[in-house]
């Protein structure tokens, strides 16, 4: 069937049409960005992303914060702010997973610690005041990997080094025991500004590893 003049000059027009509406969605959408909160290079935080101290605001809006600066900050135990005061609620939890590797800086009384990459943070409230401060450090690989990421950090929190050394033990145990299930071992806690324990996880079913870093008041 032969296609009429008029036709074939629409089919001729039609695909640059569809590409300037392509062009001009691509341009209001770089215009939109640009003008956007998560444009600017260096932004400044707003009450609902960090708190009167300096702390960020353990909500979606101050996780939101910690994606573009790159760094989450909490103050646990003595000086610490109230619950509510940072959006966390008197007995709550809340988690969240960050977009990238981030830093970590959490005061505890006179002590201030820093933990680099770390991915995931559940803060939890009792009574009313921050009870604990989990940080999930990103992918260890192995479990000697982990095993030696735990040792390289003890100098920092003064865990106890037989406790380490018991770590490959207590796996060669459980592999001897159990036929299926996770793995989990604890080191710590330390005595200091806060307390921090870590706990290791090995998943013998898939073989993952997952290591984290729990904050509490010091005594």
């Amino acid at each position: 069937m032969s296609v009429s003049k008029r036709r074939r000059g629409l089919l001729t027009w039609l695909p640059a049409a569809i590409l300037v509406v392509v062009i001009l969605l691509v341009v209001v959408a770089a215009f939109a960005v640009q003008g956007s909160w998560w444009a600017e290079e260096n932004p400044a935080a707003s009450s609902d992303q960090k708190a009167s101290d300096g702390s960020s605001m353990l909500t979606d809006a101050g996780f939101d914060y910690v994606n573009v600066e790159g760094t989450v900050r909490v103050r646990i135990g003595e000086g610490a702010l109230a619950a509510d005061q940072l959006g966390l609620g008197g007995d709550a939890q809340k988690s969240a997973e960050f977009r990238r590797p981030v830093r970590a800086v959490i005061a505890g009384r006179d002590d201030v610690y820093v933990v680099d990459d770390v991915i995931a943070l559940t803060a939890a409230s009792r009574d009313g005041e921050l009870a604990s401060v989990t940080l999930t450090l990103d992918n260890p690989g192995t479990w000697s990997d982990a095993v030696a990421e735990v040792r390289g950090l003890a100098p920092t929190f003064g865990w106890d080094e037989t406790q380490i050394d018991a770590l490959d033990d207590e796996l060669g145990r459980f592999n001897r025991n159990a036929t299926d299930g996770a793995f989990t071992a604890t080191v710590g806690p330390s005595d200091g500004g806060a307390r921090v324990t870590a706990t290791l996880v090995f998943d013998r079913g898939n073989g993952t590893m997952l290591v984290s870093l729990t904050f509490e008041p010091g005594s």
